[in-house]
């Protein structure tokens, strides 16, 4: 709400961009001697422990993000260090058409392969591993990798992505990729002139039956309540579209296999209010309850009531100095691998740019 907003505006955005302010000087032929003899290292005793550190940079993720800050990174000259279990929610697709620079689309897989090749060949280092834990007390911060190593960091990019909310029923899991997705937008596609399900009574199911009515023969939206929890201008949208049915007070109890092809979704198992039982037939089922952001390793960072993290506007620098987040760990409305691999690139420009003020 606006006095929580401006609260952090006060205490976080203000000092800081006041902090960040230094006098401008005009520097040209005659007077960059005089510069150079008067402009020193700073000595005190923050900027010596920032200089102390194993790595100038640690990005925590491998996910687009995460390996695109690596890329430019790496580019910069500052061998970063990427600690990362796997790629991210893109491990939970197959195949990517909405990536730009792949026209016949590519694998999910081989995309994060790629983003790796790229990193490494600048120098990036990619490190296999969880994070157990991440000291942002002392300087330089710590990273603890799950197999007891640990890594000190002059700056460091939190890439760690969000993960979507699953109902937890059986065959969900089973079916992830094959018939059962979380993303409209990027696996919305493959069936155009099919039946679609869609799971969920927000903005984000309200958006996620709208855009595939766009593409599928028909859409159904099994919602477990009797209102929605969406906004009334999107709900009424939704309950406007002749393609689109809601079915109410109906929770899915299980994800079944397709009769023709048993390793693929084929139908949901339904229960009403009154407990009568069906079996609804899919070619899809999208999930849309929401994600939860991956970011309990890091307390220190200020966050939203989600957990998602807060940066300054047009900026990945957290409330932390030093510290910068990119992709969905600090973006809970776009979500898209594109727009991720765009904010690393944003968060290792302003790493770049804060380990030069400090003498990096």
């Amino acid at each position: 709400d606006q006095p929580r907003l401006d609260a952090y505006f006060d205490e976080v955005v203000i000092p800081f961009a006041r902090d960040r302010v230094e006098e401008k000087i005009s520097v040209g032929v005659e007077n960059a001697s005089e510069v150079i003899a008067k402009s020193e290292c700073s000595a005190d005793s923050w900027t010596v422990r920032i200089l102390e550190a194993d790595r100038k940079v640690v990005i925590v993720g491998g996910g687009p993000a995460g390996l695109t800050a690596a890329l430019y990174a790496a580019r910069a000259e500052l061998a970063p260090l990427v600690v990362a279990k796997d790629g991210g929610q893109l491990e939970s697709t197959t195949w990517i058409d909405n990536f730009p620079g792949f026209e016949e689309g590519v694998d999910a897989v081989e995309l994060v392969q790629r983003l790796e090749k790229q990193a490494e060949r600048f120098g990036a280092e990619i490190k296999n591993c969880g994070v157990r834990s991440v000291d942002l007390n002392c300087r330089p911060f710590r990273v603890e990798c799950e197999d007891g190593e640990v890594v000190t960091s002059s700056a460091l990019i939190v890439a760690t992505g969000a993960s979507p909310r699953w109902l937890d029923v059986p065959g969900e899991r089973d079916f992830v990729a094959k018939g059962v997705h979380t993303c409209a937008t990027c696996d919305g596609y493959f069936y155009r002139e099919k039946h679609a399900a869609v799971v969920g009574g927000g903005d984000t199911a309200m958006e996620q039956a709208l855009f595939l009515a766009r593409i599928c023969e028909r859409v159904t939206l099994v919602h477990r309540g009797d209102t929605f929890r969406a906004s009334k201008a999107m709900a009424t949208r939704v309950l406007k579209h002749p393609k689109i049915l809601v079915l109410w007070s109906t929770v899915v109890t299980a994800f079944l296999p397709s009769e023709s092809s048993p390793a693929r979704l084929g139908a949901l198992h339904l229960v009403t209010k009154d407990t009568s039982h069906t079996v609804l037939p899919v070619d899809a089922a999208f999930v849309a309850i929401g994600h939860h952001p991956n970011t309990r390793l890091f307390p220190d960072l200020k966050q939203n009531d989600n957990g998602y993290l807060y940066t300054l506007p047009r900026s990945s620098q957290t409330n932390v100095a030093g510290v910068f987040a990119a992709g969905d760990s600090q973006d809970d409305k776009y979500m898209q691998a594109v727009t991720a691999a765009a904010s690393g690139a944003i968060a290792a420009l302003d790493a770049e740019r804060w380990l030069c003020e400090h003498g990096c």
